[in-house]
């Protein structure tokens, strides 16, 4: 009974019908991306509260191209090592800092160009990373004496197991390193950025190692320029930080600036306030149109359709069906407009699961979808069935109000 109310009355004007659909996926695409955006800002100064709490400042290197170029020219390259050591221990023995660079490593089992970090002992206190399997490092592997350096993976590489060693070439050192894995990190583990607190770089197929006491000893240009960007520095000042920048570029050994965590969140929302804003308004309208598109259909087909709804209920459609009938077809509405953003959901979590995709940002489908990705779907789709839900029963009671009479035929 009811799914040929439905396709009588409801989907007659199919043109009208498609047009709802067409307002309610713009809707659904538009109010998923703003939910998910929003909902990785929360996670993210979640993620970032070690940082926001205490006076943290974070470098942001502004060193350009032609004096990195400068800096480690075959030319300048022993002259400029000398002074990144000098710079480095400066800041070592001056300042509380929490450091971090890039390399690229290639290990068994077929993983290859795969992002190392290598992190000095005080990275894990603004960035609690958790492992599944093992442990993080402990203060004993940032001394380094042992001859087996101990790094912790990212989950997506599966086929590196607790406890197994492998071997490659330290480019910016030259020489090649035994490495023994002793954590594995939880799956879809994020590392937030406070340039972008909507998004996050993935960890999955990452490796973190120790900066120990003899890496220290060795530090390069090569690798303290690599240091400059996100170098956290804290239990400090501004001008003290303000002089650590200026002892950089009188050494002639790049240009960074440093800012409080706070005014970086601050920068981020900036551009982030106006787009989100925009994607709001957007939402509405489509939200406004859906609506009046929806209810006139209602209205109309209910209208048009007296005589035939005041014969079915002579043969026993209660007045309350037409709320129970509206529902059903609103829920119909939304599910398949829904089918879209599912699908695009859907795949692009899985294009950043496969090998094909940009390793640093890597997801693991323990899930048909990630969290954020999973909540975002749901608030949406609910947001467009409990609004049209609302209003249609409003038609419904409206329609309800007014008699209804059965005509037995014609006047003669």
């Amino acid at each position: 009974m009811y799914s040929e109310f439905i396709k009588n009355v409801f989907l007659k004007r199919v043109v009208l019908v498609l047009l709802t659909l067409v307002t309610m996926v713009s809707f659904s695409f538009i109010s998923y991306t703003l939910i998910r955006s929003n909902l990785h800002v929360l996670q993210s100064k979640n993620d970032l509260q070690q940082l926001i709490k205490k006076d943290v400042f974070m470098g942001n290197d502004r060193t350009s191209s032609d004096q990195i170029d400068y800096i480690l020219n075959e030319k300048n390259l022993n002259r400029s090592n000398k002074k990144a050591q000098k710079l480095f221990n400066y800041i070592d023995h001056n300042y509380d800092y929490s450091s971090s660079w890039l390399d690229q490593i290639d290990i068994p089992n077929g993983y290859r160009n795969i992002e190392i970090y290598t992190i000095n002992s005080n990275f894990f206190k603004f960035y609690p990373l958790n492992v599944k399997k093992g442990r993080l490092f402990s203060k004993s592997d940032y001394i380094g004496n042992k001859k087996e350096i101990p790094v912790i993976v990212g989950a997506g590489l599966r086929k590196v197991k607790l406890g197994s060693t492998f071997k490659d070439l330290n480019q910016p050192v030259g020489k090649k390193e035994t490495y023994k894995v002793i954590g594995i990190l939880k799956e879809n583990t994020r590392l937030p950025s406070v340039y972008m607190l909507d998004g996050s770089y993935m960890l999955n197929k990452t490796i973190f190692r120790p900066l120990t006491d003899k890496d220290k000893k060795h530090i390069n240009a090569d690798q303290l320029t690599r240091m400059y960007q996100d170098l956290l520095i804290y239990n400090t000042s501004k001008n003290k930080v303000s002089k650590l920048s200026k002892t950089i570029r009188k050494e002639n050994l790049g240009n960074v600036k440093f800012y409080s965590i706070k005014e970086n969140i601050k920068f981020f929302y900036l551009t982030y306030n106006s787009r989100a804003l925009l994607y709001l308004v957007l939402s509405l309208v489509m939200l406004i149109i859906f609506i009046v598109l929806f209810l006139w259909n209602i209205w109309k087909s209910l209208s048009e359709s007296r005589q035939e709804i005041a014969i079915r209920i002579s043969l026993g459609l209660r007045k309350y069906h037409l709320y129970i009938i509206t529902f059903l077809y609103q829920l119909l509405l939304t599910i398949f407009s829904f089918i879209p953003v599912t699908i695009y959901a859907v795949r692009n979590s899985y294009v950043l699961a496969t090998d094909s995709f940009d390793d640093q940002t890597q997801i693991i489908l323990s899930s048909p979808l990630p969290k954020i990705e999973l909540i975002s779907l749901i608030l949406s789709f609910l947001i467009l069935l409990v609004i049209g839900t609302f209003s249609s029963m409003l038609i419904i009671y409206k329609f309800n109000k007014s008699p209804l009479t059965l005509r037995m035929g014609s006047d003669s």
